[in-house]
């Protein structure tokens, strides 16, 4: 029987645990929560010593800005630039060069990792409808899609987008969300309020200090069980991406289909991997490596890291319960072990 299932935001990828063990009761956080960008996002915001208006105004302005974003680079949003592009051969960005910026650091997140990433995939999105719950398309449809994805198909001259293949579709996903969170970070490292924690689903941003060094504490999904953790990252600031098989899936034939699709396959990622944290200060790029790392696998990951072509970090689960970190995650002990079934790989 056919299954399809989307987690809801109560069971978000990521549970937030904005404190350690040892943070006494004199931290003090206001949270908001609303949607936007097809997930839901909270607010954790230092409250202590910030007026009430203060928290309210940033809280109303992070709302109008994510909404402002998902009117030019949601795909779903219907008008929107992106959606606009999909359906025209042309397009001229008019005052907002948005849609330009995120397209250009798509663009080099693509070519770093060789396509792993590709902003051009919609056509393939498109006919897995995995949220929607397929079904598996025929390897000709998916042959065919295959043919219009690649970021050599749309060109930009100035404030015009031109796409060179009429077919080719444009899937911000990977991009748009971590782009959308570095804004609001940005925005409220601007404000009185101190220091906070944002989350926009699988999406996490640090800002500020809490003046006592102690770190955030981020607990890691378990992608075999959604309900438990499998361990905490410490985070001091910047962001946090996590892509996984277990975030967005469907089952057709006792086999699981999952929304990270491998742009050289046309097929959900199949590597061994179960999901992938990655550590970084930049919010679009940290979205966008976690689907790359993900669509690599976990040796080529570790190579293209070895690299240094970007600066991340990263946490690896594979099918077989191990977890892999990369040097600075192992060497400055930013990830703590708490899931029995899990080992650490040497």
């Amino acid at each position: 029987m056919k299954k399809t299932r989307l987690l809801s935001a109560v069971l978000a990828m990521i549970t937030l645990l904005c404190c350690l063990s040892s943070c006494t009761q004199e931290a003090h956080y206001a949270d908001t929560v609303f949607t936007g960008m097809d997930t839901v996002i909270t607010l954790r915001l230092a409250s202590k010593g910030v007026s009430a208006e203060v928290l309210a105004e940033a809280a109303e302005q992070c709302q109008q800005l994510v909404a402002s974003y998902e009117k030019v680079l949601s795909i779903h949003e219907e008008n929107s630039d992106a959606a606009n592009l999909n359906k025209d051969i042309q397009m001229q960005v008019g005052n907002n060069p948005l849609l330009l910026n995120v397209l250009d650091t798509a663009f080099q997140i693509a070519v770093l990792t060789e396509g792993a990433y590709d902003p051009t995939v919609g056509s393939l999105t498109n006919l897995w409808n995995v949220t929607g719950g397929g079904p598996v398309p025929s390897r000709g449809d998916i042959r065919e899609a295959m043919k219009h994805i690649g970021i050599n198909n749309l060109s930009v001259d100035g404030t015009t987008i031109e796409k060179k293949d009429p077919l080719t579709r444009i899937d911000l996903g990977g991009v748009g969300k971590g782009y959308t969170l570095q804004a609001l970070l940005t925005y409220l490292s601007s404000t009185d309020i101190p220091y906070g924690i944002v989350s926009m689903g699988g999406n996490i941003g640090v800002f500020g200090s809490k003046g006592n060094e102690t770190p955030y504490k981020i607990g890691i999904k378990d992608p075999r069980n959604t309900d438990g953790i499998v361990g905490y990252l410490y985070a001091g600031g910047g962001f946090v991406s996590v892509s996984g098989d277990y975030e967005r899936y469907f089952e057709e034939g006792g086999e699981r289909y999952h929304h990270i699709i491998n742009p050289a396959t046309g097929y959900p990622a199949d590597n061994g991997l179960t999901s992938v944290v990655c550590y970084t200060q930049n919010g679009a790029s940290a979205d966008a490596l976690s689907t790359a790392l993900f669509v690599m696998g976990l040796d080529k990951a570790m190579e293209f890291y070895a690299e240094g072509s970007i600066s991340f970090e990263a946490i690896f689960i594979t099918e077989d319960y191990e977890i892999h970190m990369t040097d600075g995650i192992r060497e400055m002990e930013l990830f703590e072990l708490t899931a029995s079934k899990y080992t650490l790989a040497e």
